[in-house]
């Protein structure tokens, strides 16, 4: 700082109704009431500036009562900031934007951000108050935020770019709520360019939209619950969710959705509709017959137990038969193995059509095919069925390459929901080979 009011720079009126020796004892007063305050006032009285520092101003530039006291602004400005300085001291009080920001320099290492206001007080027409407070931790926490902000949107930058480069959507969610603090909704905060690929929309068109405006107001409630929980529960949750939106989704979507506040959700997904339809085709061709069509014997247990639990503890019963085609090998031996298989394709056909709704045919292997028939009244009931189909399966098969008719046998067993399932097929079998030892072409009944 200076000593002669001719170095002095312009200063900005305090007051002109304020006294200077007023002023300068009402800093004095504040110096020493709050000493850890970094603060330094300065008045110019009788042509000679008088300076009151505070301890902490004075241990924050690292300098002593008199040490301060006989500095120059030229020593106490860095050499870099001391134009600048000079330059806004010079401009007309008018035109100065507020205090002044500069870096100061104590000639021994330590450097601070000072924050000077200078003014004139009492009609002076020179500046001949000051005040200079030590606002480094301010400053360098202020240019410490902003590093962190670029180093993050620079982060973001990546990110979008990384996540626009998935063939993956991503999409963050912020969750919508009621007065009781209930998830409503959620609206789209973020969403990847393959994650706005189906609804046909640009990104910019699609953020700041609810979800039932996104997906489909009927297709919106299922993910609103999914990204809830997640919040809820504070947990990572997994699960696909079949989509048929006017809003371009259409298939089955595997959501990733992760909460990463209490408030905001980051859903990754992408389309699994060929991997579900190849899974569902593999899970039919464990459970089905792959020339006829039928439920294969894994898939005709579950029927069968099922069947038997509805019946169970009621008045109504189960049939179950086993069906085999009489002589099938002659078809094979005569017409060939290809003949044999349109004919076991068409058998299964009309099976199927004959017994409609009433009962469910599998294919155990070969020629050996099995029939569940639900809630049978009577014997009588169940005889005049089963002569009905086995006069439907003796008709000629002109739909074969070849034209055939065959006969069939069949053994059937009436149960009443008590029985375990090796029982009931036990007693079929024993039962249909007991129709081909009296004749083939014909049934057995046996209740169980």
């Amino acid at each position: 700082m200076v000593r002669k009011a001719s170095q002095v720079p312009k200063l900005p009126a305090l007051s002109a109704e304020l006294d200077i020796h007023a002023v300068a004892h009402a800093a004095e007063v504040i110096v020493l009431a709050m000493p850890d305050l970094a603060i330094a006032y300065g008045a110019l009285i009788d042509d000679e500036w008088r300076r009151y520092p505070t301890i902490g101003f004075l241990s924050a530039i690292g300098l002593s009562a008199k040490e301060f006291d006989d500095l120059s602004s030229d020593d106490l400005a860095n050499t870099l900031d001391l134009d600048r300085v000079n330059r806004w001291a010079s401009e007309p009080v008018s035109e100065r934007e507020g205090p002044l920001v500069f870096q100061a320099d104590n000639g021994q290492n330590i450097s601070r951000w000072l924050e000077l206001h200078l003014s004139s007080v009492g009609g002076a027409t020179e500046p001949n108050f000051y005040i200079l407070r030590d606002i480094d931790l301010e400053v360098r926490l202020k240019a410490e935020k902003q590093k962190h902000v670029k180093r993050q949107d620079a982060q973001l930058v990546v990110l979008s770019s990384a996540l626009n480069a998935s063939r993956d959507g991503f999409a963050i969610w912020k969750a919508v709520r009621d007065e009781q603090g209930k998830v409503v909704s959620f609206s789209l905060v973020f969403i990847n360019d393959a994650g706005a690929a189906p609804t046909g929309k640009m990104v910019r068109h699609l953020v700041g939209s609810r979800i039932e405006d996104v997906v489909g107001i009927e297709q919106s409630p299922g993910l609103t619950v999914l990204f809830a929980r997640a919040l809820e529960q504070h947990s990572v949750q997994s699960e696909v969710v079949q989509l048929e939106s006017p809003a371009g989704w259409v298939g089955a979507y595997l959501n990733e959705v992760v909460p990463f506040d209490d408030n905001q959700v980051l859903a990754s997904f992408r389309d699994v509709s060929e991997e579900q339809r190849e899974r569902d085709r593999l899970n039919w061709l464990a459970e089905h017959d792959h020339l006829t069509g039928l439920p294969n014997r894994r898939n005709l247990e579950d029927v069968l137990e099922k069947s038997l639990m509805r019946v169970r503890g009621t008045r109504r019963f189960i049939a179950f038969a086993f069906v085999d085609i009489d002589d099938f090998k002659n078809v094979n031996d005569t017409h060939g193995h290809d003949v044999g298989d349109d004919l076991l394709k068409a058998f299964a056909n009309r099976m199927r059509l004959a017994l409609g709704e009433e009962g469910i045919v599998a294919r155990l292997a070969g020629d050996e095919f099995a029939v569940v028939m639900d809630g049978v009244e009577s014997a009588e009931d169940l005889e005049r069925d089963m002569a009905s189909l086995m006069e439907e399966m003796r008709q000629p098969f002109g739909d074969v390459s070849v034209p055939v008719t065959v006969t069939c046998s069949a053994g059937v067993a009436i149960c009443a929901g008590d029985e375990p399932i090796t029982e009931v097929l036990r007693i079929a079998d024993k039962a249909m080979y007991r129709a081909k030892h009296d004749g083939k072409n014909r049934f057995n009944i046996v209740h169980i």
